[in-house]
C-alpha cells in the first residue's frame, strides 16, 4: 500500500487543515494497519470502496472492499481505543485532516449526523459542484490533487465558527500547563462551570473537554514512546504527567492497543507525522 502524506501550503488554510493523507492499493493483497486517537478530524473520500466501518467498546474496525458506487465519504474521529483498518480491495483515498474544531468553519451539521453518514462531503460541501470529486480523483499525482483540494477550500472558508470559551479552554489544554490542569481548572479559567464547558465543547469539537485532554496526553506522550532515544518510560511518564509508570502503561495500551514497550518495537512514523503499525 502507498501513502503519501501533503502539508498545507496556503498560510490562510492552514489555521484549520492540518494535512492531506493519500492512501492506494492495487488490490492484489489484503492489507491492514492500526492509527491511534488523535485530536483531529479526518474526513476520508474513496473511489469504488465499500466502507464496513463498526465501532463499539473494544473495537473500532473498517473493512474497506470493492464497490460499483463512485465516491464515499466518511468522517472518523474522537476514538478512544485503536483504529484498526482491513484493505481487501483496490483502494484510492483521500483523507483531509481537520485541526480540533475547524470543521465548524465549514458547517454547523452536528457532529452525530456527520459520523454516521457515507456521505460526508456532500454534507459538509452541499454547493460544491458535482463534478468536483471526478475532476479530483481524475488528477493522477497527490500534490496536483493536494493543490486542487487548497484551493477549493479556500474558496469556502469562513472565520472558525467556536465559541470563544471554547477557544480559551483549547489554548489552555494546548498550553505548556495543560497536562496539569483538571477540566473543574479550566473551567474556573474560562468563567463558566464544568457542564457548560461540556455542553459548548461537544457542540464546536464533537467530544468531552476530559476525553479531549487525556486524546492530547496521549499523543504527546506517544512521540516520546516512538522516538528513539534514550528516554525511559518512567521518564516519559514524569514528562507527561501520568500518576505513575503503571498509570502510564495502562493509558498507553489503552488507547494504542499495546504496552509502550512493545509498541515502540512494532510502531513506526510515516513521514514524521503518521504514527502507525502496518501488517
Amino acid at each position: 500500500m502507498n501513502v503519501e502524506v501533503i502539508n498545507v501550503q496556503n498560510k490562510l488554510l492552514s489555521p484549520y487543515i492540518q494535512a492531506f493523507l493519500f492512501l492506494s492499493a492495487s488490490g492484489t493483497k489484503t492489507y491492514s494497519y492500526t492509527t491511534f486517537p488523535n485530536a483531529n478530524l479526518c474526513l476520508s473520500i474513496y473511489l469504488n470502496n465499500h466502507i464496513n466501518y463498526n465501532t463499539k467498546p473494544g473495537q473500532n474496525l473498517c473493512r474497506v472492499t470493492k464497490s460499483d458506487v463512485f465516491f464515499k465519504s466518511r468522517l472518523y474521529g474522537f476514538h478512544n481505543q485503536p483504529f484498526n483498518a482491513s484493505v481487501e480491495s483496490s483502494l484510492d483515498q483521500i483523507c483531509i485532516l481537520f485541526h480540533p474544531g475547524a470543521l465548524r468553519t465549514f458547517t454547523n451539521v452536528s457532529f452525530e449526523e456527520l459520523l454516521g453518514s457515507e456521505n460526508v462531503f456532500d454534507i459538509v460541501f452541499p454547493t460544491a459542484d458535482k463534478s468536483f470529486l471526478e475532476q479530483l480523483f481524475a488528477k493522477t499525482e497527490n500534490l496536483m490533487r493536494a493543490k486542487f483540494l487548497e484551493r477549493f477550500l479556500l474558496s469556502r472558508t469562513s472565520s472558525l465558527n467556536l465559541s470563544p470559551i471554547v477557544l480559551n479552554a483549547l489554548s489552555e489544554m494546548n498550553g505548556n500547563a495543560g497536562d496539569l490542569l483538571k477540566i473543574e481548572d479550566i473551567s474556573q479559567i474560562c468563567r463558566v462551570n464544568p457542564s457548560t464547558l461540556y455542553r459548548l465543547f461537544l457542540a464546536d469539537i464533537g467530544q468531552a473537554p476530559k476525553s479531549f485532554l487525556k486524546t492530547i496526553r496521549f499523543r504527546k506522550a506517544l512521540k516520546y514512546v516512538l522516538a528513539q532515544d534514550e528516554n525511559s518510560f518512567t521518564n516519559i511518564a514524569y514528562l507527561n504527567y501520568f500518576h505513575d509508570q503503571p498509570h502510564f502503561n495502562k493509558e498507553i495500551k489503552r488507547y494504542s492497543g499495546y504496552n509502550p514497550r512493545l509498541l515502540r518495537k512494532i510502531a513506526n512514523i510515516e513521514q514524521q507525522q503518521l504514527a502507525w503499525i502496518t501488517n
